[in-house]
């Protein structure tokens, strides 16, 4: 009984350790992120009370999408960059319960990212692995924004028109042999500064108020991804054809 089991055992990780390795291979894929407002990482509701008049800046859903590169280097190992685009969505309400008073608008801020991280990966199964990865981003920020209404002003600058974030992510992945990688994970992005700094003025019933709120740009992420089937340099190189040997004729004969 224990040979049988150290026999299926055996077989088990040679058949494994032939299937779908990340070992030299270069893919392209494409992801798409919903983001989300959460308030434990310091990127939920804000809110500020001033002279009885209440403001609230509440981040909503947004939406990150974009291409990856990735290149692996081990069967455990790789390394992913590539671009995303973001939109980020906000609602800001000022309440003003002396005037029985209460005003709402939506803003949307756009930006850019260029992640680098690695991937360190664990085998699960024939064709499933997780992985956890790590990194930084630059983070491009193009213009500011201006809003505003009837009784309201709001001017977002930015603090500087790039900065560098920290990127953690854990996620799982179905590697199948001809038809690319299907991905599902989530992801968090930290800046290490805060992303905009927001001016709000309230004009309403004869009244001039100014507060600002920090924009943090932190958030989490559920990660969509597919990457395209790729074969390994070593099978490319492999499947090269070799050049033809000519074959020496002796006019002699």
């Amino acid at each position: 009984m224990k040979i049988k089991s150290t026999l299926y055992i055996i077989n088990f990780l040679v058949v494994t350790s032939m299937c779908y390795s990340q070992e030299r291979v270069s893919t392209v894929g494409i992801q798409i992120k919903p983001i989300i407002p959460v308030q434990f990482f310091d990127a939920g509701k804000q809110e500020v009370n001033q002279n009885n008049i209440q403001y609230i800046n509440q981040p909503k859903m947004g939406l990150s999408f974009g291409m990856v590169i990735r290149k692996g280097f081990t069967d455990a190992l790789s390394l992913e960059t590539g671009i995303n685009f973001l939109k980020r969505n906000y609602d800001l309400t000022i309440n003003d319960p002396e005037n029985s008073f209460s005003g709402t608008s939506s803003f949307r801020i756009v930006n850019y990212e260029i992640p680098v991280q690695g991937l360190v990966y664990v085998r699960l199964g024939r064709q499933l692995f997780m992985n956890v990865s790590g990194g930084f981003s630059a983070d491009i920020y193009p213009t500011p924004l201006f809003t505003f209404d009837d009784y309201f002003t709001s001017a977002v600058n930015r603090n500087n028109w790039a900065q560098i974030s920290l990127l953690a992510n854990i996620g799982w992945e179905y590697r199948t042999e001809k038809s690319g990688y299907i991905y599902f994970g989530a992801s968090l992005h930290r800046p290490f500064s805060t992303m905009m700094r927001e001016y709000v003025n309230y004009n309403g019933y004869n009244k001039h108020e100014e507060i600002t709120f920090d924009l943090t740009g932190n958030y989490l992420t559920l990660d969509f991804r597919y990457f395209f089937h790729e074969d390994s340099e070593k099978k490319k190189k492999k499947l090269k054809k070799e050049p033809e040997m000519k074959r020496f004729i002796d006019p002699r004969k």
